[in-house]
């Protein structure tokens, strides 16, 4: 018997440590449309590095999280970004499944502020357009960061708004291709 609670006790003081925390703690998921103004990409060989501007990109984000009191949040988000080049034929979809973290905090009524950092894999797909060995399927990782605020439609829902920054990097075919864009992101988030 006193060897299951040698092996209880960290459970227990993890517990007790995080009591008032838990017991307050919900999931907050949400889903935001994004609209990324034009940036700049870089695509490095080898032999030379090819700079230039994106054009405007598109986004869908939906996210999950669990709030851990009454500040922050973890969780994930899957980013559906099509993005390309500027005079590019066609948008490339940009898949970034992200771990990210939030933090919300009232500044007055029903108005927050919110600061969000995201960031994992991303994974470019394959298009039919001619950018210098950078057309296939590339694996590499994506980070994106955002301010904003927020206003509650009621207790559950509250409309959102946030601009930050977002950048992807794939790799392969000996070549490094960055693309970056400044993201105005809108949505509404619910708790459940």
């Amino acid at each position: 018997m006193l060897h299951r609670l040698a092996l209880a006790a960290p459970a227990l003081a993890v517990l007790l440590l995080a009591g008032p925390a838990a017991a307050e703690s919900t999931f907050v998921g949400g889903v935001e449309g994004m609209l990324g103004f034009p940036g700049s990409f870089d695509f490095d060989t080898d032999i030379d590095t090819r700079e230039g501007d994106t054009d405007t990109s598109f986004g869908l984000v939906p996210w999950v999280e669990k709030k851990l009191g009454d500040v922050v949040g973890f969780g994930g988000e899957m980013m559906f970004v099509w993005m390309k080049p500027e005079g590019a034929k066609e948008r490339r979809l940009v898949l970034s499944p992200h771990l990210r973290a939030r933090m919300a905090f009232p500044i007055i009524d029903k108005v927050t502020f919110d600061a969000f950092l995201s960031g994992g894999l991303t994974m470019w797909t394959p298009v039919d357009d001619s950018n210098g060995g950078t057309d296939d399927f590339r694996l590499g990782w994506s980070m994106r960061f955002g301010f904003g605020g927020s206003y509650a439609i009621n207790e559950a829902v509250s409309a959102y708004g946030h601009l930050g920054w977002y950048t992807t990097t794939s790799y392969g075919d000996d070549v490094t291709a960055n693309m970056h864009t400044v993201p105005l992101c809108v949505g509404l988030r619910g708790n459940f």
